[in-house]
């Protein structure tokens, strides 16, 4: 496995090597900086939010200070909900820049400084249940909406700054390092959670909290040495079309309203992913060392998938990414189906049964990441791509803080009635992708 991953490693670094003495880059002399400081905020971000996954690292920890299942399904839209919901605004306010940057470094100061008040805060309030939610979720909603603020001059930058065809492979490569990272980061949390390095909980989830807030930190640092180029600047020649004239020019577009109607639907599927962990904690009876394990194969499949969604990326185009990425989750939503009736006949191996989910879920996420940012990128029209991604993104937002029904749905029906509701998600989804392919296909010259 450690010389497959090598080889691997050694492939893509040749073929990014490649890609950035293209002749589509050669005419900015700034892209190879650009894209070895993105691949590594990309990277330390995700070893920073494997740390703190909210699926299982978070869900675990709300679990052990016995909140709600509406607490639960409310950490990971509150992480994303936040970060697409504001973009409209943003996006009105950005049109007129020439530079996005600025206000990126702005932002990363405030989501620094909410990192670091969330791991003393923890640590303060132990060992109170209440008291170490609120020291939790105060701090986790000011970076949530903080990283919303940032996240579109990041596209934005990204937009400029990163050549089309290389979007698919920047966007990879920043998971397939920051999976290197995350299988480190995965052996850490197991590390801790076991209660192995000298600190009991709570402390050993502050000690989490800390990690996280020092590499996020790092990577925000990274990106802002980005070099950025200037947008075209409207001039009295060519006039910007009216804000509300311009939302309704791209809602015609059929391409366009499939590709939103899938992502919504597609996040309406992941309702079911928090409570993969409470499933495995409340009604399997997992050991606390298994949430561990869980991870490193959450991670350890992003990683390897990783790679077949690059491959798709370049020779399919990032629809079909986004079309296998929906195929994993279905799958993975089916078996967490299966595992109650298959936990009948071996029940000391519920809790293995549960790793096809968690793998399953892994390449799901990597490919939904790679194939939501890259075909939005390529859907949005560059004169007004920052409306384009502020528009998308808080429609997303708004649809990705609804999800957190999905707490009160689980009270109501239960994990498994969870599950069957996401699987018809999934098919929706599908559907809807299939549809986009015959809008698109006409238009299209090659993948990509």
């Amino acid at each position: 496995m450690r010389m497959r991953i090598w080889r691997d490693w050694r492939m893509r670094s040749a073929r990014l090597r490649a890609s950035l003495r293209s002749p589509e880059g050669s005419h900015d002399p700034h892209l190879r900086r650009n894209f070895t400081v993105g691949v590594v905020n990309g990277a330390l971000f995700i070893f920073a939010e494997t740390i703190l996954d909210p699926n299982l690292v978070l869900v675990w920890f709300l679990s052990r200070l016995g909140a709600p299942n509406l607490l639960l399904a409310l950490v990971s839209p509150m992480r994303d909900g936040l970060w697409f919901l504001p973009q409209l605004l943003v996006s009105h306010r950005m049109r007129h820049r020439v530079y996005y940057l600025g206000l990126y470094r702005q932002m990363a100061l405030v989501r620094a400084a909410g990192a670091f008040a969330m791991a003393l805060g923890v640590w303060l309030a132990a060992p109170h249940p209440t008291g170490m939610l609120l020291a939790f979720f105060i701090p986790y909603f000011g970076i949530s909406l903080a990283s919303g603020i940032s996240g579109l001059p990041f596209m934005e930058i990204v937009g400029k700054t990163i050549p089309p065809r290389q979007r698919g492979v920047f966007f990879a490569a920043r998971l397939f390092f920051g999976g290197l990272l995350g299988l480190a980061a995965s052996g850490m949390v197991r590390l801790l959670l076991q209660e192995q390095a000298g600190l009991a909980f709570p402390h050993n989830v502050a000690l989490l909290f800390l990690i996280f807030a020092v590499f996020t930190s790092i990577g925000m640092a990274a990106f802002a040495m980005v070099v950025e180029p200037p947008s075209p600047a409207p001039d009295g020649h060519a006039p910007p079309t009216p804000w509300r004239e311009a939302i309704r020019a791209l809602w015609r577009r059929t391409s366009y309203r499939l590709f939103l109607g899938a992502r919504v639907a597609l996040m309406w599927a992941a309702i079911a992913t928090p409570f993969f962990t409470a499933y495995a904690v409340r009604e399997l009876q997992v050991p606390d060392a298994m949430i561990g394990m869980y991870l490193g194969f959450n991670v350890g499949a992003s990683l390897l998938s990783n790679l077949l969604w690059s491959w798709i990326s370049v020779r399919r185009g990032h629809r079909a990414v986004l079309e296998g990425a929906t195929l994993s989750g279905l799958l993975g939503v089916l078996w967490a189906l299966m595992v109650g009736p298959l936990r009948g006949p071996w029940p000391d191996l519920a809790p293995y049964l549960m790793l096809p989910v968690f793998i399953l879920s892994g390449a799901y996420a990597s490919g939904a990441a790679i194939g939501g940012m890259s075909l939005l990128l390529e859907i949005a029209p560059g004169h007004d791509r920052p409306l384009t991604i502020g528009l998308t993104n808080t429609i997303l937002g708004v649809a990705l803080l609804s999800t957190a029904l999905g707490g009160l749905i689980a009270d109501l029906i239960g994990y498994r009635g969870l599950f069957a509701l996401s699987f018809g998600f999934y098919t929706l989804t599908l559907a809807l992708l299939w549809g986009l392919r015959r809008a698109m296909e006409p238009q299209e010259k090659h993948p990509g």
